[in-house]
């Protein structure tokens, strides 16, 4: 395996639940949600993270990108030069470090034009107060025509010339198809001056057309933009097809880490997360 670019170690994240129990009484019990985790994503590749409803995923992408902390252990950070320790950093301070995430619901504006979702997620604004940061930016007539050229040049990139983001520039984000959305969402990631991406399910309740097409958007990212890849996805094609390296999550440990085959074929991963 290739440098990692995040070292993920003993973190641990509980809750507490009051029950009671078998004598009528009350008592707290500790559930756990991650339990003792280490990992390592590899840097300049994509790393597939699997595992089932509730297995912890979204809650370790929360605690990478700052939205919630650990109870123990620590996540640092390997950028060009510095490993740095995010354990406790907040959303923005991450996102200003170089970690960009796309959450499953997208985060459209959605009474925004299209550009206007594209420029407040400049700078590594985007995890802070975008709209605030937008307006900010819009005084300066210079730094937002800059901007304006960045988000052309990055959709003629992706989509080609004369294509239908640009066109569309100005109408607003919600007049888009779900599937429209989710490419925007991904887009806009290049906005920002990041290294690491979170994708959390990139794929999911998008019309099966638009899927190779976000498949062939997060392989650009790696293999034309040389950033890393770190995503949860549930559509086993996806990681089959574009992931270098998948790890399966249960009970809030990885239960299994390798290529995607090794992983998928592995018969705890198919008894408990495919039901073979």
């Amino acid at each position: 395996m290739s440098e990692s670019i995040l070292n993920i170690d003993s973190i641990t994240k509980s809750f507490v639940k009051n029950i009671v129990n078998v004598h009528g009484n009350n008592e707290d019990e500790r559930y756990f949600i991650i339990d003792d985790l280490d990992l390592l994503v590899p840097k300049g590749k994509i790393t597939a993270l699997i595992g089932g409803n509730g297995a912890g995923k979204t809650t370790l992408f929360n605690i990478i990108s700052g939205f919630v902390e650990s109870d123990s252990g620590t996540v640092l950070y390997n950028d060009k030069s510095n490993s740095i320790n995010i354990s406790k950093m907040k959303p923005e301070q991450i996102a200003r470090i170089g970690i960009g995430r796309m959450f499953q619901d997208n985060h459209i504006f959605q009474n925004l034009s299209v550009l206007e979702n594209m420029l407040i997620a400049d700078s590594n604004t985007f995890g802070e107060i975008p709209i605030n940061s937008f307006f900010r930016t819009k005084k300066n007539k210079e730094v937002e025509e800059n901007k304006i050229e960045k988000a052309k040049e990055i959709f003629e990139n992706i989509f080609g010339n004369n294509n239908s983001f640009w066109e569309r520039k100005n109408d607003k984000a919600k007049n888009l198809s779900y599937g429209q959305k989710r490419l925007l969402g991904l887009t806009r990631l290049l906005m920002g001056n990041y290294q690491l991406l979170l994708l959390d399910e990139p794929s999911a309740g998008v019309n099966a057309s638009i899927i190779p097409q976000i498949m062939e958007i997060i392989k650009s990212f790696v293999d034309d933009k040389d950033l890393t890849v770190f995503l949860i996805e549930h559509n086993m094609k996806v990681v089959l097809d574009i992931a270098d390296f998948c790890c399966f999550m249960s009970h809030g440990k990885i239960a299994a880490l390798g290529t995607p085959d090794d992983v998928i074929s592995n018969d705890e991963v198919r008894k408990i997360y495919m039901g073979a």
